[in-house]
């Protein structure tokens, strides 16, 4: 079983047969974090966006973060959600979700799944990775971050990357 997080500041098309498919994938993995992996640099300058307040517990300037899931949608077992409830008035949080969740499974055995299906973009790259035979199931305008219009965007890029309208009917998870 998993819990599915998405951060929604961002435009984001879901395709729920393509995420279902993926998960089914890895519902029997017990302890299994699922995301579009990276590791940006760690931002210590004041004002500009995303600044980590606490960027020296990363070591030296210009040190990368550790990998983890970028915050338009990941998703975790029942097991490692259970783990941050029990835990959560312990577990230390970064300025950054992505960074703070990805920060609470370094020291655990957890499988970190990187699938690039969890972070296209809008058209045409998710229209040219469909062609590719590799659906996505998240596509999100990777330079709008929340500051641009991107709810008016929404149909644009359902009609261009989204599912088909009867792939649900499909899908078996």
């Amino acid at each position: 079983m998993f819990v599915a997080f998405f951060h929604l500041i961002e435009l984001c098309e879901i395709d729920a047969a393509t995420l279902g498919k993926i998960l089914a994938g890895h519902k029997k993995k017990p302890r299994v974090y699922v995301g579009c992996m990276k590791s940006g640099p760690v931002l210590s300058k004041k004002g500009v966006k995303y600044y980590e307040p606490e960027y020296w517990k990363f070591g030296e300037a210009g040190n990368k973060y550790f990998r983890h899931a970028t915050g338009q949608l990941y998703a975790i077992s029942k097991d490692l959600a259970t783990y941050i409830s029990v835990n959560k008035h312990i577990l230390h949080k970064y300025v950054n979700e992505d960074v703070s969740l990805g920060s609470w499974f370094i020291g655990l055995d957890v499988e970190h799944v990187d699938d690039k299906r969890l972070c296209c973009g809008t058209p045409p790259d998710c229209e040219w990775k469909a062609h590719l035979g590799s659906t996505c199931a998240v596509s999100f305008d990777w330079k709008c971050s929340g500051i641009c219009k991107s709810v008016e965007r929404m149909m644009e890029v359902h009609k261009t990357c989204g599912e088909d309208v009867s792939a649900l009917d499909h899908a078996s998870f």
